[in-house]
């Protein structure tokens, strides 16, 4: 559970250098976090978006590395994550105002390039997060 949304985006935010792209919208999704419940899956959607930031990193590097093997593997790996990011995007939000949830939703789960490369933006946030979030662990 996060208890103060503000403060803990802005250590993320600090953390990262000044890397997020999508921080108006990772504070809101971070504010929702008030639960135990809501917590847990933003916390595990952070974890699938590292997960999914390091598979297309690997992707990126197949066309230079010939040591990547199981490309199809990789690229089936992504498609089954990036559904799943989709699906717990849209079951965090699902209780929150209808406006707020449907701009979310066009601007991040649509079937457009503009909607993909948004969504690549808030993995890269959410990417963070874990990043940040596996720091704390270390240090405590």
């Amino acid at each position: 559970m996060i208890e103060d949304s503000k403060s803990f985006c802005e250590s993320v935010e600090q953390f990262s250098q000044n890397n997020l792209l999508q921080k108006e919208d990772l504070h809101w999704l971070i504010s929702i976090a008030v639960s135990p419940a809501k917590a847990e899956l933003f916390f595990s959607m952070a974890f699938t978006a590292k997960y999914v930031q390091g598979l297309m990193r690997v992707i990126q590097q197949s066309t230079t590395n010939p040591e990547i093997k199981n490309l199809q593997q990789i690229k089936d790996d992504l498609t089954e994550n990036m559904e799943k990011i989709s699906t717990d995007l849209k079951r965090y939000i699902e209780n929150e105002a209808e406006d707020m949830k449907h701009a979310f939703e066009q601007k991040y789960l649509g079937m457009s390039g503009e909607a993909f490369m948004n969504l690549r933006k808030l993995l890269n946030d959410l990417e963070w997060v874990k990043i940040y979030d596996n720091h704390l662990k270390r240090i405590r």
